[in-house]
């Protein structure tokens, strides 16, 4: 049997040779196209969906209207009504506090169907935070300031480390 560089060297070569330097090729070229081919990253869902964005967004401002309007509304007449009466009331302050009630609970089935744990968990705790006070009302509105920015902040902290910044 002859060596490689005498089979190399000499001018016949036998008949495998040519099938044999098409399969190395082959194998070596796949294996090139392989090794400099990139595989993209993963791409975290909250990235390449807008509308998440959105929501966030439009959650937020949710929750800051629902603040607002419970910090502005007086507490007797708050504790004197309910979610429907607070709907068809005259005081545009009740009212809005109560709109805003429903339309965060609209937001938060959104989060729950599109939103990662990480960020459903604090806005479903700002939710029921919100919605316990004003069921509940409070005699201590600096308290309350203090622990809705809290859970705002644990809201936001888990957007930004959603959506990587």
């Amino acid at each position: 049997m002859d060596t490689l560089p005498e089979l190399l060297t000499s001018t016949t070569a036998p008949w495998w040779a040519v099938p044999a330097a098409m399969a190395i090729g082959l194998l070596l070229g796949a294996l090139a196209v392989r090794i400099g081919t990139r595989r993209p990253r993963s791409v975290d869902i909250a990235s390449w969906q807008p509308e998440l964005r959105e929501i966030y967004v439009r959650y937020l401002g949710a929750a800051d209207a629902v603040h607002n309007s419970f910090v502005e509304v007086d507490q007797a007449v708050l504790a004197d009504s309910d979610l429907e009466k607070a709907l068809a009331s005259e005081d545009p302050i009740l009212r809005t506090l109560a709109e805003g009630i429903v339309d965060l609970d609209g937001m938060v089935n959104e989060l729950r169907i599109l939103a990662p744990t990480a960020v459903l968990d604090p806005a479903g705790a700002l939710f029921d935070f919100l919605t316990a006070q004003v069921a509940d009302g409070t005699d201590d509105i600096d308290g309350f300031r203090a622990a809705y920015r809290t859970g705002k902040a644990k809201l936001v902290d888990a957007v930004r480390v959603t959506f990587g910044s």
